[in-house]
């Protein structure tokens, strides 16, 4: 099995703000673990390696049943859940020793199912949740808005538009893209990406907030006035030092943000939500 020397990225679900904290924390003075964790914000599109749920909250619950975890995408329950659900629970209070050995069996079980595969095709074929597979929990906690989103029209066919200094991203994504015959434009201005938008049907913009002499979240806002009738997604494609600002993302309905240094498998998952080849 190849050795997996980055951290793994956890989803956080149902936790208070002053637990998150204190799990920041601990994962960042854990450093000499051989396997390390840090927590996916909010808003990052990355697909996690696993789930870590607050079993006490019952809107947590629904949310992960409407996730379908599995062996490639495990789930941990801190806490006491009111119904039986077959996933790793630790109890509360903490004890960090269990939590992170819980945590390393699931993630060594998915290192075994990922070596397995051969390909990102089978890494997005097995992502795809399996309604089937168990018992759901009977809630329909989903946003309003949510369901209005999900009424706008797909467009036609799928195309994605990258507006970046350079195109070297593009280049890289457009060869993982090929194999599902779904197009990738460049430009390098915002200018010129109006008149691809505007002509074209695209099912996903790529932005690099960091271009000069323009404010990606009013950008973000245009795009989605002129395709208020079909969805489109709008991603910003950040570096580290980036400071996505959670706030006005949601105000403008910036669908997240893409670190632009993932493999190109993980962008092929993360993307995939938004393209037919996952519909």
């Amino acid at each position: 099995m190849k050795k997996h020397n980055a951290p793994f990225g956890i989803r956080f679900i149902g936790f208070s703000a002053r637990e998150i904290n204190i799990f920041d924390a601990t994962f960042s003075v854990e450093q000499n673990r051989e396997k390390q964790y840090y927590r996916l914000p909010e808003d990052s599109l990355q697909e996690p390696d696993l789930y870590l749920v607050n079993a006490d909250d019952l809107k947590a619950l629904a949310i992960l049943a409407d996730m379908e975890p599995n062996n490639l995408r495990p789930a941990l329950l801190v806490g006491a859940p009111h119904v039986e659900l077959p996933f790793a629970t630790v109890e509360r209070p903490i004890r960090w020793l269990k939590l992170f050995g819980a945590l390393d069996t699931l993630i060594e079980r998915r290192l075994i199912m990922l070596a397995k595969q051969n390909s990102a095709d089978d890494a997005l074929i097995n992502n795809v949740p399996d309604r089937r597979r168990r018992e759901r929990l009977d809630l329909d906690l989903t946003d309003p808005l949510e369901y209005e989103r999900m009424r706008s029209k797909s467009p036609q066919a799928d195309r994605i538009l990258v507006i970046d200094e350079q195109s070297t991203f593009r280049d890289d994504l457009a060869i993982t893209m090929a194999h599902h015959v779904v197009p990738v434009e460049w430009v390098g201005t915002p200018e010129a990406a109006a008149e691809v938008y505007t002509q074209l049907s695209i099912s996903v913009v790529l932005i690099n907030p960091k271009l000069t002499q323009f404010d990606p979240y009013d950008l973000c806002s245009t795009i989605k006035q002129q395709h208020d009738s079909t969805r489109i997604a709008v991603i910003f494609l950040i570096d580290k030092d980036f400071a996505y600002d959670h706030v006005r993302a949601r105000q403008v309905e910036c669908d997240g943000f893409l670190s632009r240094h993932l493999d190109q498998q993980q962008i092929l998952l993360a993307l995939g939500k938004f393209l037919s080849l996952r519909r």
